[in-house]
């Protein structure tokens, strides 16, 4: 029997459905022909039917190293897609595309450019699969995705409406239109109707946007309803059981929400071997671990020295930016940056230093601050006010629900006897030139230690939700913090004072459109300072 005999007869076993018979088949051809590459393609394929996407890698792989052909690379892709090694993905489907193309390899390539937040390229992509398959529901879907990721916003909706207008029962572009509507115009009630209608044509991962929608409103009992509708579907969704757990967090339910919430992974997290979770007693030597935004880290970093007392070596791993000022302000702990980083020790999310202590939110330590800095050297003879007005990029959802634009300051600055600073690291809204009165402070800052010398010689912030506010607080500066009528759950729906920071006034929208009324309130309590 010929090796195209021999192959051909294990692929019909295959196809019979008897896939015992068919492995050992493709066992016994590649332990007499270990270098073809018709075989090593052929048994890569049968183990893509069949769902072992490792075996599959594995051989394609090989077959791969022999000789390149579209079939393989598309199908060594789609593997590594399935396997959720999206950096993998997105290297191999492009060579993929250097060999062929067709509309799942162009819908891959950029679904796995999105994961990784490749969001420029993802577009790149999505408009040469538009071009090319402009028909195609997916081209429109992938164009609309990655626009709303690079800010093509209203580009995207105009795209969206067009193609509803015949497509009416494609769920998945009632989805982003939903989410356009909150992006663009901050209307969650038109958002609700149009996750509502993907929910109608059966899109049951809808059911996470409707609660979205509803937290975003306020309705904390219809938004939790909503998450566990949409657990019951999916329950493995990461999405789901971490923001059901921050609903709960919000309302200060401290065990059933950090219960949820410490179920979330990150790349960081990934690569720890031995995660602590609830229950676990602490190894003699234990790993802090940051792993969100530095906000969080600032925030959490208040619990380290009662962590400290608890084990016998402890390491904090931290960004590069935070090295300097953690090291300032705690001596005695041995902080490292991730590349020092050893995950076989057990590991512990900073963020979850709370719910490892059992101390809940009526227990929050050292809110009159707790981490002290050199003050910067920044005369004025007036009132010297910090300004941050942009949220960092958790995601544009939040991106955009927490930030606002800078010309809603103009109030703060036509008053008299004050001097703005920028502390605004990436301006998109160019504030310092289109207000040139203001300081630009931002522009020398190397670290956070650059940053908490200048908050130091503030006589006080005003801030959105962002890490300045945290690291002002943390400083026990005069804080005015603005908050979006749907804020993070750190500050749990509070409305003038937050527990963490005893220097910490809140200033919140009393809608999701009206940044004024916030504003004019602190422009009265600036007159009076």
């Amino acid at each position: 029997m010929s090796i195209n005999e021999a192959i051909n007869k294990a692929i019909q076993i295959a196809q019979s459905g008897n896939f015992d018979e068919a492995r050992e088949e493709f066992m016994s051809l590649l332990k007499s022909y270990p270098e073809s590459y018709l075989v090593l393609s052929a048994a890569g394929l049968f183990y893509v039917n069949i769902g072992d996407f490792n075996s599959a890698s594995l051989y394609l792989n090989k077959a791969c190293e022999i000789k390149e052909t579209f079939g393989t690379v598309s199908a060594l892709g789609f593997c590594e897609y399935e396997k959720k090694e999206f950096k993998n993905s997105a290297v191999i489907l492009e060579r993929a595309l250097s060999l062929g193309e067709n509309v799942e390899i162009y819908n891959k390539l950029i679904l796995s450019l999105l994961k990784i937040r490749a969001f420029s390229k993802a577009y790149e992509y999505a408009l040469k699969m538009y071009e090319k398959y402009p028909k195609n529901k997916y081209s429109v879907i992938n164009l609309v995705k990655s626009g709303i990721q690079i800010g093509n916003l209203v580009e995207s909706e105009k795209i969206c409406v067009e193609f509803l207008k015949d497509n009416s029962e494609i769920s998945e572009l009632w989805i982003q239109l939903g989410f356009l509507k909150e992006l663009i115009y901050s209307d969650d009630v038109q958002a609700l109707q149009c996750f509502k209608v993907a929910l109608d044509l059966g899109c049951f991962e809808a059911n996470y946007n409707i609660a979205v929608s509803y937290q975003k409103m306020r309705d904390f009992s219809k938004a939790e309803v909503y998450y566990k509708k949409m657990l019951e579907y999916f329950p493995h969704d990461e999405d789901s059981i971490v923001s059901l757990g921050m609903l709960y967090l919000l309302q200060k339910k401290f065990n059933e929400g950090y219960e949820l919430f410490s179920k979330r992974t990150s790349f960081v997290t990934e690569k720890a071997k031995n995660l602590w979770t609830k229950g676990q007693k602490f190894c003699d030597d234990l790993v802090v671990l940051c792993e969100q935004g530095f906000g969080d880290h600032i925030q959490f970093i208040r619990y380290i020295p009662l962590i400290r007392n608890l084990v016998k070596t402890l390491q904090v791993v931290v960004p590069e930016c935070l090295l300097r000022l953690f090291q300032m302000n705690y001596p005695d702990i041995e902080f490292i940056t991730f590349d020092k980083f050893d995950n076989k020790k057990q590991t512990l999310r900073i963020t979850d230093l709370a719910y490892a202590l059992d101390m809940d939110f009526d227990n929050i330590p050292f809110s009159a601050g707790y981490l002290a800095s050199d003050k910067g050297d920044v005369a004025s003879d007036k009132l010297k006010i910090g300004l941050c007005w942009e949220a960092g990029s958790a995601g544009i959802r939040t991106m955009i629900n927490r930030t606002m634009h800078i010309n809603n300051f103009e109030p703060i600055f036509n008053l008299e006897n004050i001097q703005t600073y920028s502390f605004q690291v990436n301006d998109s809204f160019d504030g310092c030139n289109n207000f040139p009165k203001m300081i630009n402070l931002a522009k020398d800052f190397n670290d956070f230690s650059d940053t908490a010398k200048a908050l130091k010689a503030m006589d006080l912030v005003v801030t959105v939700d962002t890490s300045v506010a945290h690291l002002a607080g943390a400083l026990g500066v005069k804080t005015f913090l603005l908050l979006p009528y749907s804020s993070d759950w750190r500050w749990f729906d509070d409305t003038k004072t937050t527990p963490w920071y005893d220097s910490v006034e809140i200033f919140k929208q009393p809608n999701p459109l009206d940044w004024q009324t916030p504003i004019n309130q602190i422009v009265e309590k600036i007159k009076n300072i």
